[in-house]
């Protein structure tokens, strides 16, 4: 038996959330002093609430006991595990889970798991996830799912607008004067996570602009894999998903979801935003 070991940080259609290969462990979310754990103690609409109030949380990676009992618990039923680690670049879980795994194997040395670094986050994390879990569903080992999270890590993407330059600010990735000017002006920075950082990528005026170049990116990068589900990724109102749908729709493509970002991405990203994450090939041309 095989267990994909997620964190909170991967965001996933509906219909993934409770798979029965898959477990999840949380990072977590400080708000005033009181430590969350993503997406099980804390929603996003949840700490909005808090957001919106003015109050800015702070985040910490996933805790070395939660992965201490999840890699016990693994060893002793004989599961072998994958893990699927937030991109290192931002996180020290990673480098915890291996830490924690090398101990757990001098307890338990027959304990098989990887652990792969897969420099994303949020809906890219998610696209790999997926895969993997339907690889998990056809018999495919352990060696076989950590080549292919390998291959199929560059082939995902996601570009996300961001509305308030402030919480970038707050954040430490910007200036405040820039975030000043840019509020004034209504700049809506796009990122997206590449090489595993979080990266501005560019920066437009006004909502509509902000789309606009988010599809046509999209457009440019999926390359005519119209054939799979294609995630809007989200914070605050759904309005703009709507208008990613539409375009979506107009580009051929007929699977689409949208899915709230989790927490501790929210908490750098701020009260409002949208984004697109897609596949540019499909992923039996990647593994094949």
């Amino acid at each position: 038996m095989i267990k994909l070991l997620v964190d909170s940080m991967c965001d996933l259609p509906k219909a993934y959330i409770n798979h029965p290969s898959m477990d999840m462990v949380s990072l977590n979310v400080i708000i005033e002093g009181k430590v969350y754990r993503d997406k099980r103690e804390i929603d996003l609409d949840g700490m909005n609430k808090f957001m919106e109030q003015g109050i800015v949380p702070t985040t910490s990676q996933v805790n070395p006991g939660d992965f201490l009992e999840c890699f016990e618990e693994y060893a002793k039923n004989n599961v072998e595990c994958l893990y699927l680690a937030f991109t290192s670049k931002l996180s020290g879980s990673y480098e915890t889970a291996r830490l924690v795994l090398k101990e757990i194997k001098e307890k338990y040395p027959d304990f098989k798991c990887k652990i792969v670094d897969s420099l994303q986050s949020g809906g890219g994390l998610g696209l790999i996830a997926v895969e993997l879990l339907k690889l998990i569903e056809t018999g495919k080992d352990l060696d076989y799912l950590a080549d292919a999270t390998v291959k199929l890590i560059p082939h995902a993407h996601f570009y996300f607008s961001i509305e308030d330059l402030n919480w970038l600010y707050m954040g430490g990735r910007v200036s405040r004067g820039t975030a000043v000017v840019g509020g004034f002006l209504k700049i809506h920075p796009i990122v997206s996570v590449e090489e595993g950082e979080l990266k501005i990528i560019g920066k437009v005026r006004g909502n509509k602009k902000a789309q606009k170049t988010i599809v046509e990116k999209v457009a440019k990068n999926i390359t005519g894999y119209l054939d799979q589900n294609v995630g809007i990724a989200f914070t605050g109102s759904m309005k703009p998903v709507e208008e990613y749908e539409s375009a979506l729709r107009a580009m051929g493509v007929k699977d689409i979801e949208p899915v709230p970002i989790g927490c501790v991405l929210a908490a750098h990203l701020g009260l409002q935003g949208t984004g697109i994450y897609f596949l540019d090939m499909s992923p039996e041309k990647i593994l094949k």
